[in-house]
């Protein structure tokens, strides 16, 4: 449990690292040299939905374990399936599998806290 615990933590601090990332330096995640406005304004929108999300998945299960810590940590989970469809989508194969990595590791830290 305190194993899956510590991945599920590091899962959700590198959520918000990459969700930050995708704020400041959008063109980090793009690939593109210089990011237009649209790149831009869209990194914040995924910055303003991804560091919320992200700190709601690393204390949830320390402060709250059962449904509450279960219903963040799958709202969570749908996030990170959502990225892995952007992945799939754009053929970003390390956004496909970080994505699903951290889809199962919140799923499975759901399920022990429920």
């Amino acid at each position: 449990m305190n194993i899956l615990l510590g991945a599920n933590a590091v899962s959700a601090v590198a959520s918000i690292a990459f969700a930050l990332v995708g704020g400041i330096r959008p063109a980090a995640l793009s690939e593109s040299g210089t990011p237009t406005s649209g790149e831009r304004f869209y990194g914040w929108m995924y910055a303003t939905r991804g560091v919320p999300l992200g700190v709601a998945a690393l204390v949830a299960p320390l402060a709250w374990p059962g449904a509450s810590a279960a219903l963040v940590l799958c709202a969570a989970a749908a996030a990170q399936v959502g990225d892995a469809v952007i992945g799939v989508t754009t053929r970003k194969t390390t956004m496909i599998a970080g994505a699903s990595l951290l889809t199962a590791i919140h799923i499975a830290t759901a399920v022990t806290t429920a």
